[in-house]
């Protein structure tokens, strides 16, 4: 009974399980596929029985099911592993065995060893989903790690790679992320070293890669390096898990002075290698305007996988002294802008350098800023007074850096640039790597270059501009890239969350922050800026966690547009992702500060679940929250000068019944304020704003008929519309649209029982109508108005023959 209502509850949290629910079936299946592939008897096969891959595939298939919550598996994880690593263990022991048994009898044959090369694949293709559902760095702690198992796992993965063509690569991976924990012993290599002979020689494409090891000076760790190279240049997950092998095993301190140098040297020339740069000028420009093969390609990612984890197990930079201006020329060429994943993995590495060059931050000094911020926040600021006071916690740990009297060396300040300028890239995962980067040098900089990056970060936003927040003007983005924004704005969320932001930033920085939450600029027949728009939430989330409390005053005064902006975008923004992180960083505003009116009573209207659904959150929602008065006109102004105008039909439709809701509660605001610039954009040149404009009219004409009857001016400008529109517009591209937008105009001004002066207009009007008719595909909507005008109007006997 118990079980059952766990399992109603779990379907009931957002449709994804909340604890492993198949555990039981799970594992006796388990139990049962390790009793199959523990019987020695049958590793002489190279094939699993029939019974045993069904099984594995039905334990995988469930395991997949987790993907999205991997948590759910951690209670028991260790049992799981641990069954099928003693399974495996057994096998790799016993393979060992068969190889140094074949090799002894020095038959080299392979084809003749007692143990099956595939025997157990089923088995590692199931660690291997493990892996993928939750991460080679959980799973990986729970393989087994004895001195012993060294050599027989080293000496498997020789042999598994000498017969590719055979051989699984989930195997390979398994094996070589069990290799990078192994490298980890606290015991000296040369020790375990049996030295191991006659294992044949490894090759790709025919050419020898490792020569066979027959003298005394190739030893243990010279083939695993050796080993883990080969595998840089693969495709599959082997890469990744050869670049943490070889990151481990270069870090030992056996290894750190003796082969870490000869091993970077050989990376950077790699690299060079792979761009031409060693060869002549005129064969390296063309190399570069060429491109990269894909074997090269593959190449230069493999090597900064392995510097981007060595980076980060090096103590400093002295050891890389002779390098860096390489390695600087490198990062900044231009021969890595096909290629994504490379851009990100250089910076990535650049960020890294850049940490390598600044001092560490001391245990001592973190536990003692944590204190004293944890002070500051419990008396309210009485440690110190003013802003400067308070914005010490912003910079927290970089005062170490300046307390030490350390210099910021010019190779930090290049690589910081070289992060600013992947900002802007065109990739997402570049520019977020990017900001990462940024957000993590500033932190260990000096206070005052610190904010000097920081004002950097803003000018990304603000190049290309046409006006100034500080003019009191909206800001123009039409000129602006979205890629700049997305990049500065994912690096100020970042800044923020680490409290670099000091209150002086703070309140040049937040228009900028929250025009990005609107930024949308089309191309075409389609738009960008939604990444934008999501990563300025990002930034709101972020700005309600910062510590210091002297940001709490600037976001005081600024609480009211902040809050608004974001409400408006939870509701009316046209993607569920950007409306849901709307409200995430308006939620936490309201449980971390009290300066958004009505934050407990908007939030349970706008929540995550309420603004999920597009027609609830802009009909539902929006009219519940706009019975606050601090949030109704903005709601309105957001409306009727962006979302009746969106290049999507759809959603101008769904702006137009929120309009119908919103309009009654601030007759006065929308008539005065909203209503002549929506007629003026009537006769826009541009179909979407013409469009919506029309229906907007129309629906503000039907729902405030009374208080538009009673004001001349405006019930003049309600009554234009439909013959100020250009004769073009009707005839041309789009005329569809335009037809369908009068009609329903004319229809609401039907329903409203408007006084449309004389015959003449409505003669006009109806043969609106009759064009409507022939050049609109969907008529359902066009005949409800004309109904709804003839009903009103009255129909004469000449029209209706037409």
């Amino acid at each position: 009974m118990e079980d059952s209502r766990l399992e109603i509850l779990a379907d009931e949290v957002a449709g994804a399980p909340t604890f492993f629910r198949e555990h039981v079936q799970f594992l006796d299946l388990l139990d049962k596929v390790v009793k199959s592939a523990g019987d020695s008897t049958s590793w002489t096969s190279e094939r699993a029985p029939a019974d045993e891959q069904r099984m594995m595939r039905e334990l995988s298939i469930t395991l997949e099911l987790y993907q999205e919550r991997p948590t759910c598996l951690d209670p028991y994880l260790e049992r799981i592993v641990g069954q099928l690593m003693t399974v495996v263990q057994e096998y790799v022991y016993a393979y060992h065995d068969s190889t140094a048994e074949s090799i002894c009898k020095d038959t080299g044959d392979t084809d003749t060893m007692s143990v099956g090369l595939s025997r157990l694949s089923g088995v590692f293709d199931f660690l291997y989903t493990l892996c993928k559902v939750r991460g080679y760095k959980v799973i990986m702690r729970l393989f087994p790690h004895g001195v012993a198992d060294v050599e027989p796992v080293f000496v498997t993965l020789w042999m598994h790679t000498s017969r590719l063509a055979e051989s699984s690569w989930t195997t390979r991976y398994i094996l070589l992320i069990w290799l990078s924990l192994l490298a980890m012993i606290p015991f000296d290599m040369e020790s375990i070293d049996s030295g191991n002979r006659g294992l044949p020689i490894l090759s790709i494409d025919g050419s020898p890669v490792v020569q066979q090891t027959t003298v005394a000076s190739d030893s243990l760790i010279d083939r695993w390096i050796e080993l883990g190279k080969l595998y840089l240049r693969s495709p599959a997950c082997e890469m990744e898990g050869a670049a943490v092998m070889l990151s481990r095993l270069l870090s030992r301190k056996d290894t750190a002075s003796s082969k870490q140098p000869a091993f970077i040297e050989w990376a950077i020339s790699e690299i060079c290698d792979a761009i031409g740069k060693n060869s002549d000028d005129s064969t390296s420009d063309a190399a570069g305007k060429k491109g990269m093969s894909i074997a090269n390609v593959l190449r230069v990612n493999g090597v900064l996988r392995v510097l981007c984890h060595l980076f980060v197990a090096m103590d400093s930079a002295y050891a890389l002294r002779r390098q860096m201006p390489l390695l600087i020329e490198l990062f900044e060429s231009d021969a890595f802008e096909q290629h994504s994943l490379t851009r990100k993995l250089i910076t990535k590495a650049t960020q890294r350098l850049a940490l390598l060059n600044l001092p560490p931050v001391s245990a001592t000094s973190i536990a003692r800023n944590s204190v004293r911020k944890s002070a500051k926040a419990n008396l309210g600021g009485a440690l110190g007074q003013g802003s400067q006071a308070s914005d010490d916690n912003a910079s927290t740990i970089s005062d170490e850096c300046e307390a030490n009297g350390t210099e910021v060396s010019e190779e930090v300040e290049t690589f910081i640039g070289i992060l600013l300028q992947k900002l802007q890239d065109k990739d997402t995962i570049v520019r977020w790597s990017a900001a990462k980067g940024i957000g993590r040098v500033t932190e260990r900089l000096p206070p005052a270059l610190a904010q000097e990056i920081v004002f950097a970060v803003a000018d990304v936003l603000k190049e290309h501009a046409l006006d100034d927040p500080s003019d009191g003007r909206p800001i123009d983005v039409s000129m602006t890239s979205e890629f700049a924004w997305h990049g500065a704005l994912l690096a100020l969320a970042e800044l923020s969350r680490k409290g670099l932001l000091m209150s002086q930033a703070l309140s040049t920085i937040v228009p900028w922050v929250v025009r990005g939450l609107t930024y949308e600029i089309q191309r075409g027949d389609y738009s960008v800026g939604s990444n934008v728009r999501d990563a300025a939430c990002y930034v709101m989330w972020s700005f309600a966690r910062m510590p210091n409390p002297e940001s709490r005053r600037v976001f005081g005064k600024m609480s009211l547009q902040m809050s608004t902006t974001l409400i408006s975008v939870a509701v009316f923004d046209r993607e569920s992702n950007v409306r849901r992180a709307a409200s995430a960083a308006f939620q936490e505003h309201v449980g971390r500060h009290s300066t958004f009116p009505h934050g407990i009573s908007v939030l349970q209207l706008a929540d995550f679940f309420s603004v999920g659904n597009m027609r609830n959150a802009f009909v539902v929602a929006s009219r519940k929250i706009a019975e606050y008065d601090e949030y109704r006109e903005p709601l309105l102004h957001h409306l009727c000068t962006g979302t009746i105008y969106h290049w999507e039909s759809r959603t101008r439709e769904l702006a137009a019944a929120a309009l119908r809701e919103l309009a009654p509660l601030a007759a006065k605001y929308v008539i005065e304020n909203l209503l002549p610039q929506i007629v003026a954009n009537t006769t826009s040149p541009f179909l979407a704003v013409r469009h919506g404009a029309i229906v907007a009219t129309g629906v503000i004409a039907e729902v405030l008929a009374a208080d538009l009857k009673e004001l001349d001016r405006s019930s003049k400008l309600v009554l234009s519309v439909a013959d100020n529109i250009p004769l073009r517009y009707l005839e041309d591209f789009g005329s569809s649209m335009t037809l369908d937008a009068i009609a329903q105009y004319m229809g609401c001004l039907s329903r409203a029982k408007w006084d449309i002066g004389g015959n003449e207009r409505q003669q006009k009007y109806f043969e609106y109508f009759v064009q409507a008719f022939t050049a609109c595909k969907e008529v359902d909507g066009i005949v409800s108005n004309f109904s709804a005008f003839a009903s009103t109007y009255g129909i004469s006997a000449e029209q209706h023959q037409q």
